[in-house]
């Protein structure tokens, strides 16, 4: 059942277009993210949901009322729509102290002080703030006042909550901390969440669906999962993914009568999945850095590669190397320090490689199989 649906959704700034035609669904009790680069229309989309933004067409539909359509001349405004909203700033009144701040608009609906009381305790006790009321947001630290914002959300207990790239203002240790906090706040209140980032850690992590947006256009929508190994196309599989997924061009022939993409430059014949027959004389196969195997002496059908440059990042190294002038990224589970200048040999599982037309960028799946979510 959609908690909010947005129906041929459009928004322009004077001659910008910020969302040509958007339709998109969002389910009760979901955890959903926006996520896309800089401009992609992901902020405009959670600020129309919320009534910040009007829209220049289309409806937008939260609980099952009609709150924006501008053919039949219906505006909700932001504070009769039941939501709750964190923006990257907090949006603190740094005049007023910490309890002040998460309860305010509990006081302006006229709820009892001891109703008051009991959601501040418990809001406070919910993100580690217990004892810190009567701090002025100044007296805090920025994974304080963050926290602080996210008590203002639980105390209201909203059915539907709003986060415009809430951690993007926090360090490295506190985005990982508030990452859990959240996708533990959501758990507890079974609330619908619509995130907007561009972070795709922090979209793969704590999602159950991801939406990726790009110049006001959804490219696909998906699982964590479905939107890492199943990328509907080139864009999704280059944004998605750190270190960035590997992209070899090559021409479409038949080897031992199946068709397959043949990488002159390397050696590498990689067949394509049944069923798929690229219009073009080329195609662009994908894989991702973990998906490549590494074998320490030659082995059959594995092409020989140069190690350039050694990455050690803990519990994984980033390899940067060569097939035959052709620049590959490896990522292997453990430390390794002693691979530059080495000779390794790689092969690729081809139930790991995914295909792409080099024309529209569009994958390449059989039509029987071809998904719905892809743009």
């Amino acid at each position: 059942m959609a908690e909010i649906s947005l129906r041929r959704i459009t928004k322009a700034y004077g001659a910008h277009v910020a969302l040509p035609a958007l339709d998109l669904d969002i389910e009760k009790g979901k955890f959903v993210t926006l996520l896309g680069p800089s401009g992609c229309g992901k902020t405009t989309t959670l600020r129309v949901i919320a009534g910040l933004e009007t829209t220049s067409g289309g409806e937008v539909i939260v609980a099952g009322q009609t709150v924006d359509a501008p053919g039949a001349g219906v505006f909700v405004p932001p504070e009769r729509r039941g939501l709750g909203f964190i923006f990257q700033s907090y949006a603190l009144w740094p005049n007023m102290k910490v309890g002040r701040n998460v309860t305010l608009a509990l006081s302006e609906r006229k709820m009892p002080a001891a109703e008051v009381s009991a959601r501040l305790a418990e809001a406070l006790a919910k993100v580690q703030l217990t004892g810190l009321e009567d701090r002025y947001p100044s007296e805090l630290s920025g994974g304080q006042q963050q926290r602080v914002a996210v008590a203002r959300l639980i105390a209201a207990r909203n059915a539907i909550l709003l986060m415009d790239e809430p951690l993007s203002n926090l360090d490295a240790k506190l985005r990982t901390e508030m990452r859990t906090e959240l996708k533990r706040l959501h758990r507890e209140l079974q609330a619908t969440t619509v995130y907007v980032t561009h972070d795709q850690v922090e979209a793969l992590t704590m999602s159950d669906v991801i939406v990726v947006m790009k110049d006001g256009v959804i490219q696909q929508q998906g699982t964590p999962y479905e939107i890492y190994h199943e990328p509907a196309n080139l864009f999704v599989a280059e944004f998605i993914g750190d270190p960035r997924i590997n992209l070899i061009e090559g021409t479409v022939g038949s080897l031992a009568g199946q068709r397959v993409l043949q990488v002159a430059e390397t050696g590498l014949v990689l067949p394509l999945p049944a069923g798929v027959s690229p219009d073009a004389p080329g195609a662009i196969a994908a894989i991702r850095p973990e998906n490549i195997v590494v074998h320490p002496q030659p082995s059959p059908g594995a092409v020989a590669a140069e190690v350039d440059v050694v990455q050690p990042t803990g519990s994984q190294t980033i390899l940067s190397v060569s097939v035959n002038g052709v620049p590959l990224t490896v990522l292997v589970p453990r430390f390794e320090r002693d691979l530059a200048g080495r000779k390794l040999w790689l092969s690729f599982p081809p139930e790991h490689v995914r295909f792409f037309d080099t024309g529209t960028g569009q994958r390449l799946v059989p039509a029987s199989l071809a998904p719905a979510s892809a743009a």
